[in-house]
C-alpha cells in the first residue's frame, strides 16, 4: 500500500500574487478576451468626443476671466468695467520714418509744422477708413473737437499757457476794441496802430522786442498777400491764437506724445470673445488700411500696439508655433518609434492609442468647463510628451516577450506583471503632480492641472486596455502559440544563466559615468545656491519679453515704454467730482516724486486758478462784436496801412533795438500802401472777395474767445463725447461714476516697478484699479499658484512613492532622476541666463511628475522578474520614454514665440538631465544591490 506524503514532504505552494498584480492579470485576460470590443468603443468614444468639442467646446481668451471673480483686486476692476464699458484700447502711432519697427535706437528730431500737419492728415486718413467699419471699430479717437467743449475748453490749458494767452490778449486789448467796433482790414490795421501808440511793445526788451517786431511784420505781410489776387486769401485763425508750451497739445485736438514725435489715435477694436484671437478681423482690417495710408506718406511710419494688439500678434504666433509643435511632436515621435521598434505596424497603434486619449481628453474638457483656456492650450503638447511613455513600456516589454517565443496571451500576461505596477504608479504619480494646479487660485492655472490630471489618466487607460487589445488583434494568429523552438532555446539559455551566473559586477566605465552623473548634480546644487544668494532672479515677470520680437506691436510698446506708458494706467473711481478733485490733489505729491507722468479727469487740474485767469480774460473782451455792413475800398486800406506805417515809424525811430524789431514791419506796411496806390481797383475787388469771409471768422474767433472766458460749471454734458465715455461711467441704478486715469512714469512690464507704483497708489485710494493694478496682482497669484503647485505636487509624488514602494531607501533612489534633473536644470538656467516665466513655469510640474516615472519604473522592474534582464528592458524603454518626450518638448524650440522656446528650453534641458542621471546612476546604484542578491 502507497503511503500518504506527509505535510513536511509536500512541494511550497507559490505566493499568492497581491491585489494590483491579480487586477491586472486579470485585466490582461479581460484584454484577451474581449479585444475588438474594447477598440470599437475606444473609436466611438474618440469620435464622440471629438464631434462634442467642435460642436460645443469655446475658447476663453481674456485673461481677466482666468482670475477669481471673488478676488477683491478683481472685484473693482469688473465694478470697472461695468460702469465704463471696455477700456482696453488699441493705439494707432504715427511717426516719422523709418519707426521703430526693427530700429531699437529710433530717435527722430522733433517735427517741424509741414511733418506735424502731414502726421494729422495721414491720422484722419486712416480714421476715416477704420470708421468705415464700425462693426470692427465702434470707436475711432483721432481728435478731440475744441468746439465741443461746451465753452469749458479753456479750463483744460496749462496754467503757463492760460497765463500767457491772458497776457496777450490784454496787451492786445486796444486792438480788440478797434475790431470790436470796426471790423474789416482797416479796422485791424487801425487797431495796430493804437496798440502802439498806447505802449504796448514800450516795456519789451531783447528777444522780446525782437519777437513782437518779427510777429508783427509777418502779420502785415500776410494781410497784404492777401491782397493780391495770385494769393490765398488770409484766415484769421493765427491772429488770435495761443502757442503752447506743451508740444503734445494741439490746436486741432490730436493727440500727441514724446514732446510732439508721436501722434496716437485711441481705437476701440470690437471683440469675438467666443474666438481664439479676439480681434484678429479687426487688426487685419486695420493694417491693411494702414499700409494704404502709409504708400501715401512715405515719410511716416504707422503701426499699431497696445495690449489687444499685443496679445492678438501673440496669440497668432503662439497657436501657430503650437499647433507646428504638436504635428512636429507626433511625426517625430512616430518614427523614433518606427527605428527603435523596427517596424512601423506596432509603433503606429500606439501613436493611435495616444490620439484616442487625447480626444477623450477633449471631450472630457467640453463636458466639464465647457470652454478652454489660452493657458490650458498647451496640454497637446504636454500629453504627447508624456502620455507616449506608457506606450514605450507597453511595447517594449511585449516585443521582448515574443523575441523570448512567447505567445500574444504570455506576452501581455508577462508584460503587465512586470511593469504593470509601475506604470500604475508612474501615471499616477504624474497625473497627480500635474493636477495639484487644481488648488492654486489661478482660474487658468487651475484648469490647465485638471485637463493634463485626467489625460494622463486616459492616456494610462488608452495604453493599458486599447493598445494591448489592438495588438492582440493584430497579432491574433499568435494569440495562444508561441515559438517552440524560441522557447526553448530561451529556457535553455535562462537555466544555463541560472547554474553559470556571471559575476554582476559594475564597470569602471559605468563608475566613472555615475561619478560624473553625481559631479554634475553637485555642480546644479552649488551654482544655484551661489547664484541665489548673488542677485539671481530665478523667475522673469516681464511679459513683453516673451513675444515674438518680430512683432511689430511689441516694437511700437517698446517705444511707448520708454517714452509714454500711455497703454499702462491705474484708475480711482469716485461717485462725485468734488471727490476725483481731492483725489487728484492727493496725488500729487507722486508727481514730484517721479512716480507718476501725469493725470487725466474730467476735473480741471487748476480749475480754480484758471477761472480767475479767465475772468481777467473776459473783462479784457468786448462785450459784442460788430458785424460788418460792406467790403472796405483800397483807399480806406490806403489810410489805415499809411497810418501805421508811420507809427512803426516812430517806434523804430526811438533806438538801435526798436529799429531793428520793427523796420521790417514799416516795410512791410509801406509795401501794403504802394499796393493799394498801385491798384486800386484790383485790391478794392479782392477785399470784396474776401473781407466778408474774413470778418465773419474773426467776428466767431472772437465770439468763442468771449463764451470761453466765462465757462460754465464742468459737467458730463459739456465734455465731448470722446472725454464723456472714458471719464464718466455710470452704475447699474444709472448714477454717473467718475475714472481719475493716472500714467505712470516708469516701465510697469516690469514688475518691481509696478508694485512700488501700485503700493504708493493703494496707499492714497485703497479702491483704485485699473491694468497696473490687474497685472501685478494676478502676475503674483500665478507666482504663489506654481510656487504651491510645485511643494504640492513634490508631496504628493513623495507619498504616492512611499505607498507604493513602501522602503525609505527604495523610495529615495526612485527619486534620483528627479531630484538629479532638476538640479542639473537649475546650474544650466544659472549659467545660461535662463529664467523661469509665465510661458515655462508649469514645466516644473510636468518635469516632477515625468522624471520621476523612470526611477519608479527601475525599481519595480529589479523587484520583479529576472532583475538582470528587467532592469535592461526597462532601462532601454526608458531611455526611449526620455528621448521621445524631449522631442515632444523639443519641437517647441523651433517656435517664434519666445516663452514657447523657453518652455520648450527647460523641459528639453530637464528631461535630458533626469534621462542621464536614469542610465548612468540610477543602475549603478541597483547593480550594486543586486551583485548583494538584495531587492531594494
Amino acid at each position: 500500500m502507497a503511503s500518504t506524503p506527509s505535510h513536511a514532504d509536500a512541494a511550497p505552494e507559490p505566493p499568492r500574487p497581491g491585489l494590483r498584480r491579480r487586477l491586472l492579470l486579470g485585466l490582461a485576460a479581460f484584454v484577451c478576451r474581449r479585444a475588438l470590443w474594447i477598440v470599437a468603443a475606444a473609436l466611438l468614444l474618440a469620435g464622440l468626443s471629438v464631434w462634442l468639442s467642435v460642436t460645443s467646446l469655446t475658447f476663453i481668451t481674456d485673461r481677466n476671466a482666468l482670475v477669481d471673480p471673488e478676488a477683491e483686486f478683481n472685484k473693482r476692476f469688473l465694478r470697472f468695467n461695468a460702469a465704463f464699458g471696455d477700456q482696453e484700447l488699441m493705439l494707432l502711432c504715427i511717426t516719422a520714418a523709418p519707426g521703430p519697427v526693427n530700429n531699437p535706437d529710433f530717435d527722430p528730431p522733433p517735427p517741424t509744422a509741414r511733418q506735424r500737419a502731414e502726421m494729422k492728415q495721414a491720422a484722419a486718413k486712416a480714421a476715416r477708413a477704420l470708421r468705415a467699419r464700425p462693426e470692427l471699430f465702434p470707436r475711432v479717437m483721432e481728435r478731440v473737437d475744441p468746439e465741443s467743449f461746451g465753452g469749458t475748453r479753456m479750463l483744460y490749458m496749462p496754467l503757463k499757457d492760460l497765463e500767457g494767452a491772458v497776457a496777450q490778449v490784454e496787451a492786445a486789448k486796444p486792438l480788440i476794441a478797434r475790431v470790436a467796433q470796426e471790423p474789416g482790414l482797416p479796422g485791424l490795421l487801425r487797431g495796430l496802430r493804437e496798440n502802439i501808440d498806447q505802449g504796448s511793445v514800450s516795456n519789451l526788451s531783447g528777444e522780446q522786442l525782437d519777437r513782437a517786431g518779427a510777429e508783427l511784420a509777418s502779420l502785415i505781410k500776410s494781410l497784404r498777400e492777401s491782397l493780391d489776387p495770385a494769393r490765398p486769401a488770409l484766415a484769421p485763425d493765427g491772429l488770435f491764437a495761443f502757442n503752447s508750451s506743451d508740444p503734445n497739445l494741439d490746436p486741432d485736438g490730436y493727440f500727441f506724445t514724446w514732446e510732439g514725435r508721436m501722434l496716437f489715435v485711441p481705437l476701440l477694436p470690437a471683440k469675438d470673445h467666443a474666438a481664439l484671437n479676439q480681434v484678429k478681423e479687426p487688426i487685419a482690417f486695420a493694417r491693411a488700411a494702414l499700409a494704404e495710408v502709409q504708400r501715401e506718406h512715405p515719410g511716416l511710419s504707422l503701426g499699431l500696439t497696445g495690449r489687444p494688439a499685443i496679445y492678438s500678434d501673440e496669440m497668432e504666433t503662439s497657436n501657430r508655433d503650437m499647433t507646428n509643435a504638436t504635428i512636429l511632436a507626433l511625426l517625430s515621435v512616430t518614427i523614433l518609434f518606427a527605428l527603435w521598434f523596427r517596424g512601423l505596424v506596432r509603433p503606429a497603434l500606439g501613436v493611435l492609442s495616444l490620439v484616442l486619449a487625447l480626444c477623450w481628453t477633449m471631450g472630457f474638457t467640453t463636458l466639464a468647463l465647457g470652454h478652454l483656456n489660452i493657458f490650458a492650450m498647451v496640454f497637446g503638447v504636454v500629453l504627447i510628451g508624456l502620455g507616449i511613455d506608457f506606450a514605450i513600456h507597453v511595447l517594449n516589454h511585449y516585443r521582448h516577450g515574443l523575441a523570448r517565443g512567447l505567445s500574444v496571451r504570455e506576452a501581455l500576461y508577462d508584460c503587465y506583471a512586470e511593469i504593470g505596477a509601475g506604470t500604475v504608479t508612474g501615471a499616477v504619480t504624474t497625473a497627480a503632480a500635474l493636477s495639484t494646479a487644481m488648488l492654486t487660485d489661478f482660474l487658468g492655472l487651475a484648469e490647465l492641472g485638471l485637463i493634463c490630471g485626467v489625460g494622463i489618466l486616459f492616456c494610462l487607460l488608452s495604453m493599458l486596455v486599447v493598445l494591448p487589445a489592438m495588438l492582440v488583434l493584430y497579432d491574433r494568429r499568435r494569440l495562444d502559440e508561441g515559438d517552440r523552438n524560441l522557447r526553448e532555446v530561451m529556457r535553455a539559455r535562462a537555466l544555463d544563466e541560472a547554474l553559470h551566473p556571471l559575476p554582476q559586477r559594475t564597470t569602471p566605465l559605468q563608475l566613472g559615468a555615475a561619478a560624473v552623473m553625481l559631479a554634475a548634480i553637485l555642480a546644479g546644487v552649488v551654482s544655484v545656491s551661489w547664484a541665489a544668494t548673488h542677485g539671481w532672479t530665478p523667475f522673469d515677470y516681464d511679459l513683453l519679453s516673451l513675444n515674438d520680437p518680430s512683432s511689430e506691436a511689441v516694437h511700437w510698446e517698446q517705444l511707448l515704454v520708454r517714452h509714454d506708458q500711455r497703454a499702462s494706467y491705474a484708475v480711482s473711481l469716485r461717485e462725485r467730482p468734488e471727490e476725483i478733485r481731492a483725489l487728484h490733489d492727493r496725488f500729487l505729491p507722486l508727481v514730484e516724486q517721479g512716480v507718476i507722468r501725469g493725470m487725466e479727469t474730467i476735473v480741471p487740474e487748476h480749475e480754480s486758478q484758471s477761472r480767475a485767469l479767465l475772468a481777467r480774460l473776459d473783462a479784457a473782451l468786448p462785450a459784442s462784436f460788430a458785424g460788418q455792413d460792406q467790403p472796405s475800398v483800397a483807399r480806406a486800406v490806403q489810410s489805415a496801412a499809411r497810418a501805421l506805417q508811420a507809427g512803426l515809424r516812430t517806434l523804430a525811430g526811438r533806438g538801435e533795438n526798436f529799429g531793428r524789431a520793427f523796420g521790417q514791419a514799416a516795410d512791410e506796411a509801406a509795401a501794403m500802401v504802394e499796393l493799394c496806390r498801385q491798384s486800386p481797383e484790383g485790391v478794392t475787388q479782392r477785399l470784396a472777395q474776401m473781407e466778408p469771409g474774413f470778418c465773419g471768422a474773426l467776428r466767431k474767433a472772437l465770439s468763442d474767445l468771449k463764451r470761453d472766458a466765462s465757462p460754465p460749471p464742468v459737467t458730463p454734458q459739456t465734455l465731448p463725447e470722446v472725454m464723456r465715455n472714458r471719464y464718466v461711467g455710470h452704475l447699474e441704478d444709472g448714477r454717473p461714476l467718475y475714472a481719475l486715469y493716472i500714467y505712470p512714469r516708469k516701465n510697469m512690464w516690469d514688475h518691481e516697478n509696478a508694485r512700488e507704483f501700485n503700493r504708493l497708489l493703494l496707499a492714497i485710494d485703497p479702491e483704485a484699479t485699473g491694468v497696473t493694478i490687474q497685472i501685478q496682482e494676478s502676475a503674483d497669484i500665478i507666482v504663489n499658484g506654481f510656487v504651491r503647485s510645485v511643494l504640492y505636487a513634490a508631496l504628493v509624488i513623495l507619498a504616492l512613492i512611499a505607498l507604493d514602494l513602501r522602503r525609505p531607501l527604495a523610495t529615495l533612489i526612485s527619486l534620483l532622476p528627479l531630484i538629479g534633473g532638476l538640479a542639473i536644470l537649475g546650474g544650466v538656467m544659472v549659467f545660461s541666463g535662463l529664467s523661469f516665466n509665465f510661458a515655462n513655469f508649469f514645466a516644473v510640474p510636468i518635469l516632477i511628475g515625468t522624471t520621476v516615472d523612470a526611477g519608479v519604473y527601475l525599481v519595480h522592474s529589479q523587484r520583479h522578474g529576472d532583475p538582470v534582464r528587467t532592469l535592461r528592458q526597462t532601462r532601454g524603454a526608458c531611455v526611449l520614454c526620455s528621448l521621445t518626450t524631449a522631442l515632444g518638448f523639443g519641437t517647441m524650440m523651433i517656435a517664434h514665440h519666445r516663452g514657447v522656446i523657453s518652455l520648450g528650453a527647460v523641459l528639453t534641458v530637464g528631461t535630458f538631465a533626469s534621462m542621464l542621471v536614469a542610465f548612468f546612476l540610477v543602475p549603478v546604484v541597483l547593480g550594486w544591490f543586486n551583485a548583494h542578491g538584495k531587492r531594494v
